[in-house]
């Protein structure tokens, strides 16, 4: 039998072919991004033999320090957690355009490598992700090898995203669990099996976050992340409204950020992983966001005893509690008269540096984490299929992830 394609056809194809075998569009040297950084990153050349350690590998959209988002920053901390027992654990996360790269302990590469992939999710006993995006993937590789699936979830976007009832794969029945960075947010899927599901607010510990002696003169009012629903637009609004005060906006890690350069009392510095100087800068924190499942920026902030100044969503009132000044999101006046009275009355500042100092403490991530290892090595690990599964072949992952 006999395929006569036009010559067009036949190029399209070839070249399609040389994408996906050769080519990696998101390929970066993250060691040219992060200057900063360069002394935490070291290249990794040695793959063990599988059941040395327990080995979890985080199949994900992007990581730190190439992207410093919350969801990014959530999953470094945990890594680095389990990090702390090398003897028992072995991390691994696939990410695309990443180097082969050891960062604090975790050991990173190129979501593309597809034969380094395959024999990570092979010799993998969990697979983790919090990216929407190959979720089907990931449910598919593990129906067919019969690993646990454990999916993080941190917005609500995610959480609308899959309809009633849709959730859970049942090929995979048992194995598949999802862990919620707020109770409020857990709620908000009644539809799910309350065995299969778990709790773990955002790790923030903090004393690795507290910048008290460096904090002599701190003159800004600070927003992390300036997109549209952090409110970026609001930082602007509040630097015309307020023009004796300074602002400092931090360009985020996703979406669009919005900038205004008008205004001389405000300004803007890039994404950093230095959080803690940009810190040290600020003695009042303002997340007018519009959408907000918990608040790490918050908790981070207030481990300093820096007052938050928060919109009231459900997930920031969960984890501000009564240590933040609520204001409502679409009201400038109420977020100008609070700044007005955190900076002219000393007696009401000091109070809210102390409730926060004492909310930030509260949340001490050590418990939970503890519990989070108990749960995971009690339930998860041992929900693998224990009959024979078939492995993941090189020519699966070119296809899964391109």
């Amino acid at each position: 039998m006999k395929f006569n394609l036009p010559i067009e056809w036949l190029i399209v194809v070839a070249v399609i072919l040389v994408l996906v075998l050769y080519f990696d569009a998101g390929a970066t040297d993250i060691r040219s991004l992060m200057p900063q950084t360069k002394s935490a990153l070291t290249p990794w050349t040695y793959l063990e033999p599988p059941e040395t350690r327990i080995r979890m590998l985080w199949i994900i959209h992007a990581y730190v320090p190439k992207t410093n988002a919350g969801s990014e920053i959530c999953a470094h901390t945990l890594n680095r957690f389990f990090m702390e027992k090398p003897y028992k654990y072995d991390i691994w996360v696939a990410a695309p355009g990443f180097p082969k790269i050891t960062y604090e302990g975790v050991r990173c590469f190129d979501l593309y490598d597809a034969e380094l992939l395959g024999k990570l999710v092979n010799s993998s006993h969990v697979i983790h992700s919090h990216s929407y995006i190959y979720r089907r993937q990931l449910q598919f590789i593990c129906r067919k090898t019969g690993k646990p699936f454990v999916e993080w979830v941190h917005t609500d976007n995610y959480v609308r995203s899959i309809p009633d009832n849709g959730w859970v794969d049942r090929g995979l029945r048992e194995r598949h669990w999802t862990v919620f960075n707020a109770q409020s947010l857990k709620e908000s899927r009644r539809d799910l099996l309350p065995e299969r599901t778990y709790t773990l607010n955002p790790a923030v510990d903090y004393r690795l976050y507290q910048v008290a002696k460096e904090r002599k003169n701190p003159q800004y009012v600070l927003l992390s992340n300036v997109n549209d629903n952090k409110g970026g637009a609001l930082l602007i609004q509040l630097a015309q409204a307020l023009p004796d005060f300074q602002f400092l906006g931090v360009m985020g890690g996703y979406r669009a950020q919005i900038v205004g350069n008008e205004q001389q009392n405000l300004r803007y510095i890039p994404n950093t992983t230095e959080i803690k100087d940009v810190y040290a800068q600020a003695w009042a924190l303002i997340m007018p966001s519009k959408e907000e499942t918990w608040g790490r920026t918050a908790v981070e902030a207030m481990s300093s005893g820096i007052p938050v100044l928060v919109a009231p969503t459900p997930g920031l009132r969960e984890c501000c509690g009564d240590a933040a000044i609520y204001c409502n999101r679409d009201d400038v006046s109420e977020w100008v008269s609070a700044l007005r009275r955190l900076r002219n009355e000393k007696e009401f500042y000091n109070t809210r540096a102390t409730l926060a100092y004492e909310r930030a403490r509260a949340l001490d991530p050590k418990p939970s984490l503890d519990a989070m290892e108990v749960w995971l090595n009690d339930e998860v690990l041992p929900s693998a299929a224990t009959q024979k599964q078939t492995q993941i072949s090189t020519f699966e992952n070119l296809l899964l992830f391109r």
